[in-house]
């Protein structure tokens, strides 16, 4: 019985980051903007494969936050109507091509149930984790010279959605990546 060996490819983007503020502003320390309807990419695998497979696992950890923060142009407070949201697609792509998604939700927090609308004074950054697996059963075929297949990892379909306040000014959200790991076995 012949034993195939294992090939692991690896795309990590990991910062010593600073500890996130304690004092206002709270502000998230990752280093990756997110831009409202825009598109990221995060990492990128090239494997240049000398063999035939038939199964390619990928596996990502994305660390990503959201700050929710009232107006800096206003002095007052403001009432917090309606929680923000960030929306954020990451997907894996191979050659271009989209073969996996998974779609993350980070809510403005601290809004009690059963109550109008709290006090809004202060920025609040929100953390997430997006955990994806994914077999690519799409062969690869080798023909007597390496083809290369490039595996991307990308946040896209990016939706920023500010809180609603009680007075005129614009409250803001915001979304960042920190800490990416991705990972190809053969």
């Amino acid at each position: 019985m012949s034993k195939k060996k294992e090939r692991t490819f690896v795309s990590e983007h990991n910062a010593l980051l600073p500890l996130p503020p304690i004092v206002s502003p709270l502000t998230s320390p990752f280093p990756i903007q997110l831009v409202n309807g825009g598109t990221v990419n995060l990492a990128t695998i090239d494997a240049c494969l000398r063999c035939h497979c038939d199964i390619v696992s990928l596996s990502a950890v994305i660390n990503w936050s959201a700050t929710f923060s009232p107006p800096s142009s206003v002095s007052t407070s403001s009432l917090l109507n309606t929680p923000g949201y960030a929306d954020v697609t990451f997907e894996f792509l191979r050659n271009g091509i989209v073969i996996y998604r998974v779609t993350q939700t980070s809510v403005q927090k601290g809004m009690p149930l059963n109550q109008p609308a709290v006090l809004f004074t202060l920025a609040i950054p929100t953390y997430e984790i997006a955990s994806m697996l994914f077999l690519d059963l799409t062969p690869i075929r080798y023909s007597g010279h390496p083809e290369p297949n490039v595996y991307t990892l990308r946040a896209t379909n990016i939706s920023l959605i500010p809180p609603q306040i009680s007075i005129v000014g614009g409250a803001t959200t915001t979304a960042e990546v920190g800490a990416v790991t991705f990972i190809l076995n053969l």
